[in-house]
């Protein structure tokens, strides 16, 4: 299993929507960040999921970040990583504890 499979797994899983991917709660998605950071793997962007009657779906918010001409990989993995964690820090909703966050890594 890959390393940002190990990272991302501690989520719940989207594969009962088809989706090969996991999303993380916001504690978990910015220790995941954390994780990213110290490997250096850039985050292309992410989508927002969220709980309704136990059942995980989009509710169709999202983010990218797209590597910049010129730009390094050190400072595109600075970038990306500060506008994650920026968008999940400030993601206001009055159930926050039924949203989850779906990384897309640049593995």
């Amino acid at each position: 299993m890959s390393t940002v499979n190990e990272i991302l797994k501690v989520g719940v899983s989207l594969e009962s929507i088809g989706v090969k991917n996991w999303a993380l709660s916001k504690e978990d998605a910015v220790k995941a960040l954390d994780t990213f950071y110290e490997l250096q793997i850039p985050i292309l962007g992410g989508d927002v999921c969220e709980s309704i009657n136990e059942v995980i779906q989009y509710n169709y918010d999202n983010w990218y970040c797209d590597r910049q001409p010129n730009e390094s990989q050190l400072d595109f993995v600075n970038r990306s990583i500060t506008k994650a964690r920026d968008y999940i820090n400030n993601y206001n909703s009055d159930n926050i504890e039924n949203i989850f966050f779906a990384f897309v890594p640049d593995e």
